[in-house]
Order: structure tokens, then C-alpha cells, then sequence
């Protein structure tokens, strides 16, 4: 990570937020409280991913300064989801997408089984889950790859395949795209 910390790294990739006195200057927008626009912090997701950030962390780091969340907590949290979770399950840049709409949108009173509170955060993951299912046609990981990155063979297929390089960060960049339309 280059001098400066995280905030001095955002400010030096690019034309990312600009860090001033108090802190990061929000991105120019009086009506978002987001550090980064989307094409910025589709950018920031992709410098993760190719610095060998798993895909949930990529995601999830790129929302972290938004929330309060520690960056380096972000990426701890996120490293369990990489993959399917280890089990081929869900695409892990999938997983971290449903962790930011809670971050956003997740309520900090007990709801349980109260639908009209929950609606709207519900609301939101299942038009995030349809507009990536219309796009990749499943959410698995297993299945988006064709290979289980959990296996030795599945992960040097993936390798020779190339499918690390050139399928995984479209479903990186879907997941940014789909997360910045459902504001």
C-alpha cells in the first residue's frame, strides 16, 4: 500500500476521492454520501482483484470507507466467501454484494418476521440476485467457472482455462454495476 494509508492509496490510483483536512471529500455529489463514484469504485474493486484480493474481498473493500468498516476487517470478513464458500456455493463477489445492501440498507433493530420493515432491504437483494441471474444465468460459482476453485484440479483447469483473468471480473463488475443501480 503506498504512504498515506488507504485514504492516500484512493487518492493516488487515480482520479478517486480526494482526501482533504477532515478526511476523504465525498465525490462531488452534496446529495451522496459515497467516497467514490461507481466507475471509481469499480476500479478500486478491480486494482483488489488483480492485486490477489479474492472476488469478495474486491467488493466488499470498495464499500468499506462508506460504512465505517475497517478495510482490512472488510477483507477478513469477505475471505470466507471466496469461491462459493469454499463449497461451490454462491459466486463470492455475489455473497459480498448481499453484505453491502446490509451494510446500506440492513436495519439495527430486532425485524425478525416483520415483513414491512424488512421489504425494503429484501426488496433490493432480490432485484440484485434477478438482475445478476439475467445477466450470468446462476449465481454459483462452480457453475459461472465451470471448474470448483476448491479443488487442485478445478484450480489449475481454471488457471490454464484463463477464466480467473476473463470471466471473474465481469461477475466483479456486475455486482459493482447492480449494486449502484439499486440506490
Amino acid at each position: 500500500m503506498k504512504e498515506g494509508g488507504r485514504r492516500g492509496f484512493l487518492a493516488g490510483i487515480g482520479s478517486l476521492a480526494t482526501v482533504g483536512p477532515r478526511g476523504p471529500v465525498r465525490n462531488g455529489n452534496a446529495n451522496d454520501d459515497s467516497l467514490l463514484t461507481s466507475e471509481q469504485r469499480i476500479e478500486v474493486s478491480m486494482i483488489n482483484f488483480e492485486s490477489g484480493f479474492h472476488c469478495a474481498q474486491a467488493v466488499l473493500e470498495a464499500y468499506a470507507d462508506d460504512h465505517g468498516l475497517d478495510p482490512l476487517l472488510a477483507r477478513r470478513m469477505a475471505a470466507a466467501l471466496a469461491g462459493g464458500s469454499t463449497v461451490g456455493g454462491e459466486c463470492g463477489a455475489v455473497a459480498a454484494g448481499y453484505l453491502v445492501l446490509g451494510m446500506r440498507h440492513g436495519l439495527t433493530r430486532p425485524t425478525f418476521g416483520d415483513v414491512d420493515q424488512e421489504k425494503e432491504l429484501f426488496g433490493r437483494l432480490r432485484r440484485f440476485v434477478e438482475g445478476f441471474r439475467e445477466r450470468h444465468g446462476t449465481l454459483n460459482c462452480r457453475e459461472l467457472l465451470g471448474v470448483d476453485v476448491f479443488t487442485a484440479e478445478g484450480r489449475e483447469e481454471g488457471h490454464r482455462r484463463g477464466l480467473f483473468r476473463t470471466r471473474c471480473p465481469g461477475h466483479i463488475r456486475d455486482v459493482v454495476d447492480l449494486l449502484e443501480t439499486l440506490e
